[in-house]
């Protein structure tokens, strides 16, 4: 990562990079649409929290509320399963050859299922392990997970992004280096997926506390509300296409992509957030933009000071906080809010935020209502994570463009 300044721009000379499609797997979806459909109707994963006895342990708590299908139930590691299907619904939809398309996988935890497996595997009976999950341990996590990948999807390459809760943008802002090239590939894939809800991250989570009440009624999120308590985990994976071409009617340009880093805490960010505020100030440019989407995680300290460091570097006339709905997919959650973006721009639609009761002080104030986004919408997505890390995203949806299209 680069450490920005504030005089830092958006390159706007170089070829335009859009956003060729989108695919995003989330504990209320299986798909970018279906997911983003129950978001507009005000459903979060908590929903299903009736379906949990009242003395329920905290790990079934968690895992119950924060989990997705197609993880629950997978063959292999399941995030290999999560970053599979995303990954083809982006590349579907943004039509491009796998085979041409470089990717680059972002995860903070990889294949650390695989891994656990092959522990307790070896711890049994070392002859017997399994040779995948041999590669596991040889490999690591990561690259084990990019391996799997790069077979399941046939494409040329996978390069793991690894930033901790920033992974996904950060990726993002590789991504863009590459394309701004006219000598690169035309597309690239970045594919974010996380699957941690295992009882040991559960747990650790815990300790640091992070987490809400691991209980049927307390474990709540509530992002940029008063009550906040802690951020939900989820198993989530988010993708999107990166192409170099003209943006069109309709289209979502990446306008920028900047990330950051400071060696000040490995868990608590700097007093005052100046690496928020220096990706902040090198996307917005002092201007507000329509739509922030801000890291937001929930906990007590983050959410107002992040809110104070992006008003500082310009500001957004809204605010939208996706952890509230889906959980914290760490290494995913700002690919996820990413996705979540390009739809609110194509649709020009922002979703309620059920769970605000009493929202921190914002100018302009936070509304827990829907809210409608003006014809070429500009939206940044901000993600931060452990150990410093930083990055945002800018994008600008090309109006006209027909709702839900």
């Amino acid at each position: 990562m680069q450490d920005l300044s504030a005089e830092d721009r958006v390159n706007r000379s170089a070829p335009s990079v859009v956003v060729a499609g989108t695919g995003l797997v989330t504990p209320v979806g299986r798909s970018a649409w279906e997911s983003f459909s129950s978001l507009l109707a005000g459903r979060t994963m908590t929903d299903r929290s009736s379906n949990l006895p009242p003395e329920a342990e905290p790990a079934a708590v968690v895992k119950t509320l924060g989990g997705a299908a197609q993880a629950q139930h997978a063959s292999a590691d399941p995030a290999i399963e999560l970053g599979d299907r995303a990954a083809r619904e982006a590349i579907y939809e943004a039509g491009v050859d796998p085979a041409r398309t470089p990717t680059l996988l972002a995860s903070s935890k990889g294949a650390v299922g695989a891994l656990l497996k092959a522990r307790i595997s070896a711890s049994g009976s070392p002859r017997a392990v399994d040779p995948d999950l041999a590669a596991v341990v040889a490999l690591g996590p990561h690259a084990y997970l990019a391996a799997q990948l790069r077979k399941r999807l046939r494409v040329p390459s996978v390069e793991p992004v690894v930033a901790a809760c920033a992974s996904g943008l950060a990726a993002v802002r590789r991504a863009e280096a590459i394309l701004r090239r006219t000598d690169g590939p035309e597309s690239v894939l970045v594919v974010a997926s996380e699957a941690a809800l295992w009882p040991l991250f559960i747990e650790s989570y815990r300790r640091l506390g992070v987490l809400p009440p691991a209980t049927r009624d307390g474990y709540r999120a509530a992002p940029l509300d008063a009550s906040r308590a802690g951020f939900l985990l989820n198993e989530s994976a988010a993708a999107v296409v990166l192409s170099r071409r003209a943006a069109r009617a309709g289209d979502t340009e990446l306008v920028g992509a900047a990330d950051a880093a400071e060696a000040y805490d490995l868990i608590q960010p700097a007093p005052g957030m100046p690496a928020v505020e220096r990706v902040g100030r090198a996307l917005l440019q002092g201007e507000p933009v329509d739509l922030l989407h801000p890291h937001a995680p929930g906990t007590e300290a983050h959410d107002p000071a992040e809110l104070a460091a992006l008003a500082r570097a310009g500001g957004g006339r809204d605010a939208y906080a996706i952890k509230g709905a889906i959980g914290h997919g760490l290494g995913a959650a700002g690919l996820a809010a990413l996705v979540c973006a390009c739809l609110c721009g194509r649709t020009r639609r922002r979703p309620p935020m059920p769970w605000l009761r009493a929202p921190i002080e914002s100018e302009p104030p936070l509304s827990a209502g829907p809210a409608a986004l003006p014809e070429s919408p500009r939206q940044a997505v901000l993600a931060a994570g452990f150990g410093g890390h930083v990055a945002g995203a800018m994008i600008r949806t090309h109006g006209p463009s027909p709702a839900g299209q």
